[in-house]
């Protein structure tokens, strides 16, 4: 070890330690350190379109996590996807506009799953009347959903559109729900809103939210914007 030394110090031979701080190593070692930091932050951007956020987002993508199943959803520009306003024990996350919470928004919408045995037929039927009670007016009348339309969402699946109306009267209760039936559970996303002001200016919202809809198997996601 004593002659490596004496001979990499001399004439013969480049001490190692000499290399690194020479002006020309440091360049080396600047141009790779540049190399790195730009791979990660590629690696953090792609990251970020493949993977679920966890954590309140602006235009983010989220899983709702249901039994034996999930699927995802994304925001669209301007609408906020918060996953940790619902504590533990509420899976399901929820869109708000940009500016508000979830607690004092004026008009949400969240998603979830209504699992159901296999073959039975009044599936939907069952779910919006769950639906209905929650949404009870305080003045005692009854509930009624209507169906509003059909669309289709990821990999080829069908929604469909109900709106909630009071019973008798047919007022408009600002809500909606679109369903996409699989065969052992009925997954929906619902929107509530405090006016028709609100409601109106949210159903866009809550149409690129159901459209975004997409079964989740693990991996990475192509969301399209």
């Amino acid at each position: 070890m004593r002659n490596l030394r004496e001979r990499g110090s001399g004439g013969e031979g480049t001490d190692w330690r000499l290399w690194t701080r020479s002006p020309r190593a440091i360049r080396r070692v600047r141009g790779w350190r540049s190399l790195i930091l730009l791979f990660l932050g590629a690696a953090t951007v792609c990251l970020w379109r493949a993977y679920p956020q966890q954590h309140p987002f602006e235009a983010g993508v989220g899983v709702v996590y249901a039994p034996g199943h999930a699927f995802i959803l994304k925001a669209p520009e301007g609408w906020i996807l918060d996953r940790e306003s619902r504590g533990k024990g509420r899976l399901e996350p929820v869109f708000y506009p940009v500016g508000f919470t979830a607690k004092d928004t004026p008009m949400l919408i969240w998603a979830g799953s209504k699992r159901f045995e296999s073959g039975r037929q009044d599936r939907i039927e069952s779910l919006l009347a769950e639906i209905a009670q929650v949404l009870s007016p305080p003045r005692g009348e009854g509930v009624k959903a209507v169906p509003v339309e059909e669309c289709r969402v990821g990999k080829g699946f069908q929604a469909e559109i109900y709106a909630f109306v009071s019973e008798p009267g047919g007022e408009s209760l600002f809500a909606r729900v679109g369903c996409i039936s699989s065969p052992t559970a009925i997954d929906y996303v619902a929107l509530r809103a405090k006016d028709k002001s609100f409601y109106e200016r949210s159903l866009a919202a809550f149409a690129a939210i159901l459209k975004s809809y997409i079964p989740f198997r693990g991996g990475e996601v192509y969301i399209p914007r």
